[in-house]
């Protein structure tokens, strides 16, 4: 059983950011939750993407996200003392939405970290990313149905499209199912997978290799495979276009 959070946990900051030359690493950071996370977790995180995308702010080139501990997320944290309160949890409801939606409008990449377990929200908050990065052990599932819940982040879309319906059945169904890194790369939710422990090492490396592109050109990749998924062909290829466009402005104002 996780044992209960002090006033002094409380009280720490739930969320490292560091940056790395053209990387920003978040961390989330309440091991002593696995990383669950809180309303002010939440709050912080929505905050901090924000920042990073700001007009006047410094962009990074590629995000990683990640959990402190050896660990991912464990989801929402169930233990907030008003969880069960309906306006308490619409507060953190929107919380929720924020920082997914800021994951999809971010214009770098965002790479996810997992070590442990992604439950729930952290199943959700990884799939976000653009880019998941395993340890071969690494945990997922969504264990929702059993707290009073139904996900809400986009996890059953994103594991429907990209896993297909029986692993996101099973993860929705089943009580306690739990899949592991290496079958859901398997079936191609999760991009590589390394041994345990390497997970964050992997995605830094993969990141700054990444943000060595022409930003122009990467937020123009990025944004098309967030906004092509869920078209049909023909819409598919007009975005495409679109971004085609800008591209090749963007290498015309900045030749080589």
């Amino acid at each position: 059983m996780t044992p209960p959070e002090t006033a002094a946990q409380r009280a720490e900051n739930p969320l490292l950011v560091e940056r790395h030359g053209r990387v920003v690493t978040l961390t989330l950071d309440r091991p002593h939750r696995r990383n669950a996370m809180s309303t002010e977790m939440l709050n912080q995180l929505a905050y901090t993407l924000r920042e990073l995308m700001g007009p006047g702010g410094d962009a990074p080139g590629a995000l990683v996200l990640t959990g402190a501990g050896g660990t991912f997320s464990s989801g929402a944290d169930t233990r907030e003392p008003d969880w069960r309160d309906l306006s308490r949890r619409a507060v953190r409801r929107a919380h929720f939405r924020t920082v997914f939606a800021a994951l999809h409008e971010a214009p770098f990449p965002v790479v996810a970290a997992v070590e442990g377990y992604a439950l729930g929200g952290g199943l959700e908050l990884a799939l976000a990313c653009d880019l998941v990065v395993a340890g071969e052990g690494a945990l997922f599932g969504l264990p929702e149905l059993g707290v009073g819940a139904v996900p809400g982040g986009g996890a059953v879309h994103s594991l429907l499209r990209r896993a297909g319906r029986g692993v996101a059945a099973r993860m929705l169904l089943i009580p306690g199912e739990r899949v592991r890194a290496d079958e859901l790369a398997r079936l191609g939710a999760v991009e590589r997978t390394v041994p345990d422990g390497g997970a964050l090492a992997e995605a830094q490396a993969l990141a700054a290799s990444v943000a060595a592109q022409d930003p122009a050109l990467l937020e123009a990749g990025v944004r098309l495979l967030r906004d092509s998924g869920h078209l049909d062909r023909t819409a598919a290829l007009g975005v495409e276009n679109g971004y085609w466009w800008q591209a090749a402005s963007a290498a015309n104002r900045n030749p080589a």
